[in-house]
C-alpha cells in the first residue's frame, strides 16, 4: 500500500513539473535578437568565405539602440517571398551623430543567393532586457535586395531609405510577403494574432511594424562606397576579398 501511494505521489510531482516548466520560446524572440548571441566582425575561415552587407537609413537606428537585418536564403525561387531559412547580420550600434543609418554585414556565408526580408532595434528596457521591435520590408524592397555572391566573394545588396512605419495589426498594413515573414518570425499568422486580440482587446503597441520603402540605389557610386565602408567596417583579413573586385549585383 505504501508503496502505492509512493508512486502516486510521484506521478503527482513529474506532472506538476511539467506543468511548471518554462513555455518554449517565441520565434519572434529568438530570431530576432533577444535570445540568439550577437554576431561579430570575424575573420574569413578559409579562401572560399564569402560576405554580404547591406546600408539602411533609417531613424529607428538610433544612437542607444542595437541594430540588425534579416536575410533569407534563397534556394529556389519561391524562397524569395515565402523563404523560412532566415540569417542574422551583425549587430550594429550606431554612434552619436550617426544620423540614423549604417552598414550591416554577414560573413562567412556558404555562397547563393540572398535576400533581405526584416530588421530590428533593440533597446534595453528593465534590468538585462532588451525591448526588440521588428521592422518587416516591403515586397518591392524585398525583390530589389535579391544578391547572388559567389565563394571568396563580397556582394552589396544596395543602400536604402526608410519611410514610416505602420504597427502590423493596423488594417492592411502588411502586404503578402510581410504577413509571411510575421509568420516565419511570430509562429502564427497575422490574421491570426489579430483575430485573438479582437477576443483579448487590442494593445495600444505592437512590436511589429511594417515600414515603407522611399529609396533605393545600387549604382556604381553607392558599391563604391560600400566597399569603403567594408574595408573600413571588416577585419583587415577580409581586405584581399573587397579588392578582389567587381563585387555581385545580381
Amino acid at each position: 500500500m505504501n508503496r502505492m501511494v509512493i508512486v502516486i505521489l510521484a506521478v503527482i510531482v513529474v506532472a506538476t513539473g511539467a506543468c511548471v516548466s518554462k513555455p518554449p520560446k517565441k520565434q519572434f524572440q529568438r530570431l530576432a535578437g533577444e535570445f540568439i548571441s550577437p554576431v561579430h566582425i570575424t575573420k574569413p575561415v578559409d579562401q572560399q568565405s564569402a560576405v554580404i552587407g547591406i546600408t539602411i537609413n533609417t531613424d529607428k537606428w538610433s544612437p542607444n539602440t542595437e541594430d540588425r537585418v534579416y536575410l533569407v536564403k534563397v534556394e529556389n525561387e519561391r524562397d524569395l517571398f515565402q523563404g523560412t531559412n532566415l540569417i542574422p547580420t551583425n549587430i550594429l550600434v550606431p554612434p552619436l551623430g550617426g544620423g540614423g543609418s549604417g552598414t550591416v554585414y554577414v560573413q562567412n556565408v556558404p555562397p547563393g543567393r540572398y535576400a533581405a526580408v526584416a530588421f530590428t532595434t533593440s533597446e534595453k528596457g528593465f534590468g538585462k532586457v532588451r525591448e526588440v521591435t521588428l521592422f518587416l520590408l516591403p515586397k518591392d524592397m524585398v525583390k530589389q535586395t535579391d544578391t547572388t555572391v559567389a565563394a571568396g566573394g563580397i556582394s552589396f545588396m544596395g543602400e536604402y531609405d526608410m519611410g514610416l512605419s505602420t504597427m502590423v495589426i493596423q488594417e492592411k498594413a502588411a502586404d503578402d510577403v510581410q504577413m509571411h515573414y510575421f509568420e516565419v518570425f511570430w509562429g502564427k499568422p497575422l490574421a491570426q494574432v489579430i483575430a485573438d486580440f479582437q477576443v483579448l482587446g487590442t494593445p495600444a503597441y505592437f512590436a511589429v511594424h511594417s515600414v515603407a520603402l522611399t529609396k533605393a540605389s545600387r549604382d556604381a557610386n553607392a558599391q563604391e562606397w560600400f566597399l569603403s565602408a567594408a574595408k573600413r567596417d571588416l577585419e583587415p583579413s577580409w581586405t584581399p576579398v573587397i579588392e578582389r573586385r567587381p563585387t555581385s549585383v545580381k
